[in-house]
């Protein structure tokens, strides 16, 4: 009989006794199988580069609320590659969920780095959201982006379910908490299928800032301007994260974007920060138009200025976009 196309990872996993050091052993350790995520893994095979929004929806699609989902092709099932590339996409504090497929040849890794299960329900017109959250979670909160467009943000009570009001239409809602690194998304869902919406394509920075104050002027906000100092702090951040191989608003307990802004002797009233790895500028700017907080961080209508930040690792951009209210030189430093 002919070997499977795809093979999942607890298949693999259960080959663990017959060979040495196979990959399941690299994987075990450092992210938790779920057949999940093996429709993104075989996408990633066919196209070694599959669109990210469609990436989510196929994990959606499965069961899955992940507000991102990495994927990655390597040439073979190296236990050390496959460790390696979980180890750039994972979240310290969270233990990742993965799914592996091959062609036979190749494999594909897909990793949803951070994921809560959440269920949702809707009783006499009234949406319920209940999410089982990690029990390090104690600040955790929902962010809802209606179908106007504008965003609104919910505690979580203490058997950690939220009650909509009936007025309400979401159409993105988006579990949130305070990690060590700063705001984390958890979970990224729609209540009901939306329609792929047409993109602006968007080659350079001038574009992101184009397009974020296009958004920002249909929800009545003021538009932003591109600010020099805080696009210096952003290139910087920028490059340290693609140095690194991963996106935190915190690498070290020391380097948030306060302090960042504080070392190059920049003071602002106010400051919020988005950051992304993606394919392209137009990419991440979709993620952060679809995910509730990061779209209320570019909507703030009391920012008025944008840094952007940009730098490139193994064919994916690191994408920093640095908020805030008149950002100054401090003069008396």
């Amino acid at each position: 009989m002919a070997a499977p196309t795809h093979l999942s990872l607890s298949l693999l996993l259960l080959a663990a006794t017959s060979h040495a050091d196979p990959p399941g052993d690299a994987l075990a350790a450092r992210c938790r199988p779920d057949g999940r995520l093996l429709p993104a893994a075989r996408a990633a095979l066919d196209r070694e580069a599959p669109d990210a929004d469609a990436q989510r929806a196929r994990t959606e699609a499965a069961g899955m609320f992940a507000p991102t989902v990495h994927t990655v092709v390597l040439p073979s099932a190296d236990p050390e590659a496959l460790a390696a590339a979980i180890e750039r996409a994972r979240h310290p504090a969270l233990l990742p969920r993965c799914a592996l497929a091959t062609d036979g040849v190749r494999v594909a890794l897909a990793l949803a780095p951070r994921v809560v299960e959440v269920l949702s329900e809707r009783s006499h017109g009234v949406l319920t959201v209940r999410a089982a959250l990690p029990q390090f979670v104690s600040d955790a909160r929902l962010a809802v982006t209606d179908a106007d467009g504008a965003v609104s943000i919910f505690a979580f009570d203490a058997t950690a379910s939220v009650s909509l009001p009936s007025t309400l239409s979401p159409s993105t809602l988006q579990v949130v908490a305070t990690l060590g690194d700063g705001p984390i998304p958890l979970a990224t869902w729609h209540p009901a299928p939306s329609r792929p919406s047409a993109r602006d394509a968007l080659t350079d920075p001038r574009d992101l800032l184009g397009a974020i104050n296009r958004e920002r002027a249909r929800a009545g906000a003021p538009a932003l301007r591109r600010d020099p100092l805080l696009d210096g702090v952003a290139a910087a951040h920028a490059r340290n994260l693609a140095s690194r191989g991963v996106i935190a608003h915190r690498p070290t307990p020391d380097d948030g974007p306060i302090e960042r802004l504080e070392r190059a002797q920049v003071r602002a009233e106010r400051v919020a920060e988005n950051l992304a790895r993606a394919q392209s500028l137009t990419d991440a700017h979709a993620r952060w138009m679809g995910s509730p907080s990061h779209r209320a961080n570019a909507l703030d209508p009391a920012l008025d200025a944008l840094g952007i930040g940009v730098a490139a690792r193994d064919g994916e951009l690191y994408v920093v976009a640095l908020f805030a209210t008149h950002p100054a030189l401090n003069a008396g430093r």
